[in-house]
């Protein structure tokens, strides 16, 4: 069974589409969870999907990681895989299904992610291109190198298992929880010995619009070296001090270019 949770907190126009292309997939996933992260006004689902998703609120806002641990709560333990999507994102057909037959061939991997087509508030193609990994599975110290040095997995393609999620704590589980970057949770997989696999054709409309922006890139640039001097044991030490002295880099660059820093970091996925 597929559990899908759909994080929102305040007003969130692409909502009904990002619902519209989960609940259409074939197969249809089990469950689906919208957990409304402490909105100002408490979501109401269009009545489209109000029979066929739950909705579960937060009084208090407690950012994406805390607001999908409570959605896993809400899925049940029934759930075997357990499907991420943002709310300004969108899956494209047959998604699921290429991320299910995925990891029928790869049993033994804990988690499946695709590739995503960026587009704009239009929902035109932006042409910004992200990192494509090889089709399959990647594992071993390789793949603990490739997640620490970015961050080329789109969080809204990805469907992990329940076992191996809750095996790396959950996803509210770390230091680093209150922050709403997936990739600290990709890196504790991995350093618990995780393979994760790659299926290209799990498509997704990664959509970029003013509202995503990163507020504070100072602060994202310092949560980075954080994340990256917690999980420096997963490379050798040359990698570790490379890539720390560019965090660092890209530190002192913000008072030079405020929105230079972004080319430096490994992309995330916030509400936008």
């Amino acid at each position: 069974m597929v559990g899908v949770i759909v994080p929102v907190h305040g007003f969130a126009p692409y909502l009904a589409e990002t619902l519209d292309c989960v609940l259409g997939q074939v197969p249809a996933p089990s469950a689906v969870v919208v957990v409304d992260d402490g909105s100002p006004e408490p979501l109401v689902l269009h009545a489209d999907h109000a029979g066929r998703c739950t909705s579960v609120r937060r009084e208090t806002r407690g950012g994406p990681a805390a607001a999908r641990e409570t959605g896993l709560e809400a899925l049940g333990s029934d759930v075997r895989f357990v499907a991420l999507c943002d709310a300004d994102d969108a899956w494209t057909d047959g998604k699921l299904a290429a991320q299910l037959s995925a990891l029928d061939r790869f049993p033994d991997a804990a988690l499946c992610f695709g590739r995503a087509l960026v587009v704009g508030p239009d929902g035109r193609p932006t042409g910004e291109r992200w990192a494509e990994p090889a089709t399959g599975e990647h594992a071993g110290i390789e793949l603990r190198r490739w997640l620490y040095e970015s961050n080329p997995i789109p969080t809204s393609s990805v469907v992990v298992t329940r076992a191996a999620l809750q095996a790396a704590g959950g996803f509210a589980a770390s230091a680093f929880s209150g922050e709403d970057w997936d990739w600290e949770l990709w890196l504790r997989l991995a350093a618990g010995g995780a393979s994760f696999v790659c299926a290209p054709d799990a498509v997704v409309r990664y959509r970029r619009h003013p509202g995503g922006l990163t507020a504070n890139i100072a602060a994202l640039a310092r949560f980075q070296i954080a994340v990256h001097e917690h999980h420096g044991d997963l490379v050798d030490a040359r990698t570790r001090e490379r890539v720390l002295a560019a965090d660092r880099a890209a530190l002192r660059s913000v008072d030079r270019r405020s929105h230079g820093l972004r080319r430096f970091l490994p992309r995330r996925d916030p509400y936008r």
